[in-house]
C-alpha cells in the first residue's frame, strides 16, 4: 500500500519545479463503461466530480500534477418488505468509485483564447458498494453495510479544450479513457431479493473496470508560484 502514498508526496514537490502558468480545475463528469465492463454490465452508467491541479515545468509545454475524483454509478433503491428480520424498509445500494491519479499534461503554445491539451495519468481507484437502511425515504439512516470493495491500478489518457474567459478563469471541456486492473464489484443487476428465503442473493462480478469520463468544468489560472 505504500506506493499509494507516492502521488500526494509528488503533488507537494511539484510546485518546487514550477515556473509559468499553472491551473486548478473542478469538473462534472459522466461515466460510461467500455471493454469488459460494458460487456459484463452494459446497463450501468453514472457521474461524479473531479478536481485536478497541474504545475507548468520551467515554462515548457509540460505540466505535472494530479487528479482526484469520485463517481457514483448504477445505484438502486428497493422499498418494501424485506423479511421478518428487517420488515418494511427502504434499502439504497450505492456503487461508488474514488480515484487518485498522477498527471502529465501537455499544452502546445497558443496565442488565442483556445488552449487544447493532452493528458496521461496513472494511479489507483477504490471501488465499493454500500447498502444503506432506512424506514422510509425521509427517515434517518439506521444501518449501512459495505457489501464489497476492491482496489485497482488505473491508468489512461485523455484530452481537452480550455476556453479562456479572462486572465484568471477558463471553461474546460475534456474526455478521459481510464483503464484498470481486474476488480470485484456489484451492480443492481447482480443483486436480487430472494422472497422465499428472505435474503439477498449477490453475484460478485470481476472485470477490468475500464470506462470513459466526459467532463465539463472551470479552471483557475495561476501565473507563478
Amino acid at each position: 500500500m505504500s506506493k499509494y502514498f507516492l502521488i500526494p508526496v509528488l503533488l507537494l514537490l511539484f510546485p518546487m519545479f514550477s515556473n509559468g502558468q499553472s491551473t486548478f480545475g473542478l469538473s462534472l463528469n459522466g461515466f460510461v463503461p467500455v471493454g469488459e465492463l460494458k460487456k459484463d454490465s452494459p446497463g450501468i452508467w453514472g457521474g461524479g466530480i473531479s478536481s485536478d491541479i497541474a504545475f507548468q515545468i520551467n515554462g515548457s509545454p509540460i505540466h505535472l500534477g494530479g487528479m482526484l475524483g469520485v463517481t457514483r454509478y448504477g445505484s438502486e433503491v428497493r422499498d418494501g418488505w424485506h423479511g421478518e428480520d428487517l420488515g418494511n424498509v427502504r434499502i439504497r445500494r450505492n456503487n461508488e468509485m474514488a480515484y487518485m491519479l498522477g498527471l502529465i499534461r501537455v499544452k502546445p503554445p497558443v496565442s488565442g483564447n483556445f488552449q487544447p491539451y493532452a493528458d496521461f495519468f496513472g494511479g489507483f481507484s477504490y471501488i465499493a458498494t454500500t447498502a444503506h437502511f432506512r424506514d422510509g425515504p425521509l427517515k434517518e439512516e439506521w444501518d449501512s453495510v459495505r457489501d464489497i470493495d476492491d482496489f485497482a491500478l488505473s491508468y489512461g489518457f485523455g484530452g481537452g479544450l480550455e476556453i479562456f474567459l479572462n486572465e484568471f478563469l477558463s471553461l474546460d471541456f475534456n474526455i478521459k479513457t481510464i483503464k484498470s486492473s481486474s476488480v470485484d464489484y456489484l451492480t443492481p443487476q447482480s443483486v436480487s431479493y430472494n422472497k422465499t428465503d428472505e435474503v439477498y442473493d449477490i453475484t460478485v462480478k470481476k472485470s477490468r473496470f475500464d470506462h470513459l469520463n466526459f467532463g465539463f468544468g472551470i479552471k483557475l489560472l495561476m501565473s507563478e508560484w
